[in-house]
């Protein structure tokens, strides 16, 4: 399967994957190295990944099975699209921000998938803050209408202090930033405790564990 299969008509399955493949190569040229686009056969996890750019990122390659359960990747994109979730990979050191599709199409599940790795943007956001901020700084809580937006500032501001990245932290890291956020008072904010998850790629079950061991050692 080549760019140059693409006739302008999706008439069979191989026509259509020359199809997602350019848009795939488009992508990943636009965006740069930092941008991996792969193209995979749910159908077939063993030998998934049909086509891939910027293979780097996620260190893989055409022929590799599938990281995630085909099963999970549907769910995720029931609807068609799951749109800037963070990828949760232990084996992947990285800060990943992807973006899926999920189709059927000639018989075959198939997943159009972009992962793009935030470690050098994670660096510059951190340095810049620190180059703008302006003596002691604190945000006034009334001023942040939006729950959502108030525990997304809680819980950046807890992480800087850590001064460590998520993918690198261990449970014991994990669970001092759980503990940290508990005396914000973050967990009393409504639907604080999917959010925490989603940022730490854990389940919702795994933070209300964490919450329940910290409040053991108060005792």
């Amino acid at each position: 399967m080549t760019i140059s299969d693409y006739s302008g008509k999706v008439v069979d399955f191989d026509t259509f994957l020359s199809y997602l493949d350019a848009m795939a190569m488009i992508i990943s040229e636009m965006f740069g190295s930092n941008c991996e686009v792969v193209i995979s056969d749910l159908d077939d996890p063993e030998n998934s990944i049909l086509s891939i750019y910027n293979g780097q990122v996620t260190g893989r390659k055409p022929g590799d099975p599938l990281t995630t359960r085909p099963e999970e990747l549907i769910e995720r994109s029931r609807g068609g699209y799951n749109v800037n979730y963070k990828k949760a990979n232990k084996r992947i050191k990285k800060e990943i921000k992807s973006s899926t599709i999920v189709t059927s199409a000639f018989g075959r599940n198939v997943s159009f998938c972009i992962n793009y790795d935030c470690d050098d943007l994670t660096v510059l956001h951190s340095q810049l803050k620190k180059f703008l901020s302006m003596g002691d700084e604190a945000y006034d809580e009334f001023d942040v209408f939006d729950s959502g937006e108030l525990v997304e500032q809680k819980f950046h501001i807890e992480l800087e202090k850590m001064n460590k990245k998520i993918v690198g932290m261990n449970k014991n890291d994990r669970i001092n930033l759980i503990r940290n956020l508990k005396h914000a008072g973050v967990f009393k904010i409504q639907k604080s405790v999917p959010y925490v998850a989603e940022q730490l790629g854990v389940s919702r079950y795994t933070i209300y564990n964490y919450l329940n061991e910290i409040q053991d050692e108060g005792k």
